[in-house]
């Protein structure tokens, strides 16, 4: 509903029928209200010429909410038949005498069709426009996936928790036996510690190729697109080696995407490392926005590593204070719950051993805290050092899988991940 003639219409103006409407509360309002706030109105509501509500209750109370005077709508009678029939579909998935399988199939016939008429439309969007939370749309469409398949178990499941938890056991068992088989062509038992996972690849071409397993947590620490690999201070000078060029940016943004959608488990966690610098700061909001349409419901405090040893830079020597700390985006999708709840800053050291944005281990280990346990398939689709695959590994992750398309610092992170192996069986055997 983006495009057609659009109108500016005075809010007050506008008549809800509340005893008329489906919608039986309205949720998230204040999350939506600072999305309008940041971004505006992305999908207009649309009202009958006599100024009655037909679709978009929720963005109408959040306009109301921040003091909008103003909306932009589009009049039912000007819409297209096929935007007509998504409204449709909006309105009776909101109705009360649906019974769980006819809601989800309607959910997912909702998104099936705004993916045909906008072929960049995500889940999140839709959840947005149902009024359903990120952490709940991406499971509604994998249940309503089975029930167009005809799964009989979800047919017959009695509640939908009972079939949201058949649909998620499944995926499970799906990982482990792509895990078994990935351990029996290295010719390992299946309670082996996993073969080697630190590969020499691309990610951009590497993703288009990749079957399974699917992950369940990404860390991602990409470069910005700022040229840092031409910084005089810090450790670029020593420890160059890739291009840092918007180009590089945006591709590995796509590449994200694309495993987001494919790549990914129903439940998922995200760790997405951004320094606020003065040259990566214009990319703030896009990242964030464009991490939110993907899927990822970002939370909106960061989490923060705090340099102990004073290490960092400074934007501008004659005005400002070196920078001595970092930020990483953490989010979610399906609703995936963290393991334990840990305080959003630590302070650690710096590290600069083997990469130029190499992250310390110990910092690692306390973030992966609250998302990392034996259940955990790890991705880290730049992996540099190696350090967030070792982090995982020795924190029980069921997989770890890291890519660097530096053949040298691939083979540096591997020898890392080697010795980190040979020294905590050392420790078991003495505990």
């Amino acid at each position: 509903m983006t495009s057609g003639q659009f109108y500016s219409i005075d809010i007050d103006s506008i008549l809800v029928k509340r005893d008329e409407r489906q919608r039986r509360e309205l949720v998230n309002i204040p999350v939506l209200a600072d999305s309008l706030r940041r971004l505006g109105l992305i999908h207009p509501i649309v009202i009958t010429r006599d100024f009655v509500l037909v679709s978009g209750e929720r963005r109408l109370a959040a306009a109301r909410s921040i003091g909008w005077t103003n909306i932009s709508a589009q009049y039912v009678d000007e819409l297209e038949p096929h935007v007509l029939e998504a409204i449709e579909l909006e309105e009776n998935i909101k109705r009360s005498d649906l019974n769980w399988q006819e809601e989800v199939s309607a959910v997912l016939k909702y998104h099936q069709l705004r993916k045909t008429d906008e072929i960049e439309w995500t889940q999140a969007q839709t959840g947005e426009a149902l009024g359903i939370s990120q952490n709940r749309i991406s499971e509604l469409l994998a249940v309503g996936e089975e029930v167009a398949k005809g799964n009989v178990k979800i047919l017959d499941a009695p509640k939908l928790s009972t079939a949201e938890g058949i649909v998620r056991r499944a995926a499970e068992r799906k990982d482990q036996q792509i895990l078994d088989s990935i351990k029996a062509d290295a010719g390992l038992t299946p309670d082996a510690p996993p073969p080697e996972t630190i590969l020499n690849e691309d990610f951009n071409e590497w993703c288009k190729v990749h079957q399974a397993p699917k992950f369940n947590f990404i860390h991602c620490d990409f470069p910005y697109g700022v040229g840092a690999d031409t910084f005089n201070q810090g450790a670029a000078p020593a420890y160059g080696g890739y291009a840092d060029t918007p180009e590089v940016w945006n591709a590995l943004m796509d590449s994200l995407e694309f495993t987001t959608r494919n790549l990914t488990t129903v439940q998922c966690h995200l760790m997405f490392w951004f320094a606020m610098r003065k040259e990566s700061r214009r990319l703030y909001e896009p990242t964030v926005l464009r991490l939110e349409r993907m899927g990822w419901n970002i939370n909106p405090l960061p989490l923060i590593w705090m340099k102990s040893d004073g290490a960092g830079i400074i934007p501008d020597p004659e005005r400002g204070p070196r920078q001595i700390y970092e930020t990483c985006l953490f989010g979610s999708r399906g609703d995936r719950k963290i393991v334990r709840a840990s305080a959003n800053a630590f302070s650690a050291p710096s590290v600069r051993d083997k990469h130029m944005s190499e992250k310390p281990e110990a910092m690692l280990r306390y973030f992966f805290g609250m998302f990392i346990d034996e259940n955990s398939i790890v991705l880290d689709p730049t992996c540099g050092s190696g350090a967030a695959l070792r982090a995982a590994e020795s924190m029980g992750a069921k997989f770890t899988l890291g890519l660097e398309i530096n053949e040298e610092f691939a083979e540096r992170a591997r020898d890392a991940l080697r010795r980190a192996r040979v020294l905590r069986k050392a420790a078991e055997k003495v505990t």
